[in-house]
């Protein structure tokens, strides 16, 4: 599920907040006692299924980053903090998160075997040491679930939103196919993570998870834009002639999100909260990573043309101290009220 790795790059940052820096060692702590032992075993095998980069998806990123940072965005909306039943629920449905990736990616699985594991994976014993992992993981996610249906049906509309992504290859979609395809596949991974969560929606968030889980992928691909190139996808990015046009959208799509978590019923210091999160960890540095897209457009006669940049002007550096800096104007100005 690509929105995680834009968030990936947050814990990177000198940005984090004391008690966001708290809950990134709690979770730390959480994945080694609850979730390294698993790896251990499971690294014995030696199967060649996995690598170091599938346990670092694991103990470092997705596990870590879906409880620390999504799931405490959830917890900070309703007011109460995680349960233990809750943060492993979460950290399995990140720690199964690459994995299910490499389905795709690596192992070229079909689709109908990927749709198997997630629809019947009590029926599937895996053939190798990562699919054993995976189904490790799905079934204690399923089994930690307020409602164990609801994450397996909502899991199912995830396959099929990367189902559809696999068009982005090949330049035969339009700009609004690309669109649609981009927000879909973002909300429905948010919306899934959710389903961690004991709480039920409250009016209006389905609707505000779908547009903020949206322009998450749309984040990620403003910071994918020289891996997109070199494998054949075609995103917003990579696609238009002008990043304007990008950074219109973004800035419509976040105001849209924002607007719509107020509308919620949630306490409003809860939502200002949840806002501020996921905007320092996310959607102000995409604005910085937008500038330096844009500037590459004078060297090309003002038109955005990725496949005539170096690696440098495409990837957007955000340890550096200017663009931490920028990173939190643009914070500063999108959470304004």
């Amino acid at each position: 599920m690509p929105i995680i790795q834009n968030i990936f790059r947050f814990f990177k940052t000198a940005q984090l907040p004391i008690s966001v820096i708290s809950k990134i060692n709690r979770q730390k702590k959480f994945i080694q006692i609850n979730i390294s032992p698993f790896l251990e075993e499971a690294n014995k095998t030696k199967d060649d299924s996995l690598d170091e980069n599938d346990f670092k998806k694991i103990t470092r990123y997705y596990g870590l980053a879906v409880p620390a940072i999504l799931g405490e965005a959830f917890c900070i909306l309703r007011g109460n903090e995680m349960t233990e039943q809750e943060r492993l629920a979460a950290t399995c449905q990140g720690a199964m998160t690459g994995l299910g990736d490499d389905f795709f990616d690596k192992q070229r699985l079909s689709d109908e075997a990927v749709k198997d594991f997630v629809s019947a994976p009590e029926k599937i014993t895996g053939n190798s040491a990562s699919e054993k992992l995976f189904l490790y993981f799905y079934k204690t996610a399923l089994t930690n679930a307020p409602d164990q249906e609801q994450m397996q049906q909502q899991l199912l509309k995830v396959y099929y939103a990367q189902l559809m992504s696999k068009q982005q290859r090949g330049g035969v979609l339009d700009h609004e196919s690309i669109k649609d395809i981009t927000l879909r596949k973002g909300a429905e991974s948010l919306l899934f993570y959710r389903t961690a969560f004991n709480h039920p929606m409250v009016k209006g968030e389905e609707k505000m998870l779908y547009c903020l889980g949206g322009l998450m992928q749309l984040s990620n691909d403003i910071f994918d834009v020289y891996d997109d190139r070199l494998n054949g996808i075609d995103t917003l990015p990579t696609t238009t002639k002008k990043i304007k046009e990008v950074r219109v959208l973004f800035i419509a799509l976040m105001r849209i999100g924002f607007e719509a978590a107020y509308k919620t019923k949630y306490p409003r210091d809860n939502i200002k909260r949840f806002i501020n999160l996921i905007s320092i960890s996310i959607f102000s540095r995409c604005l910085v990573c937008l500038d330096q897209l844009e500037k590459n457009e004078k060297k090309t006669n003002g038109v955005f043309s990725p496949a005539l940049y170096k690696r440098k002007d495409l990837i957007c550096d955000m340890d550096t101290v200017i663009n931490k800096l920028r990173s939190v104007k643009y914070h500063w100005i999108a959470t304004r009220e």
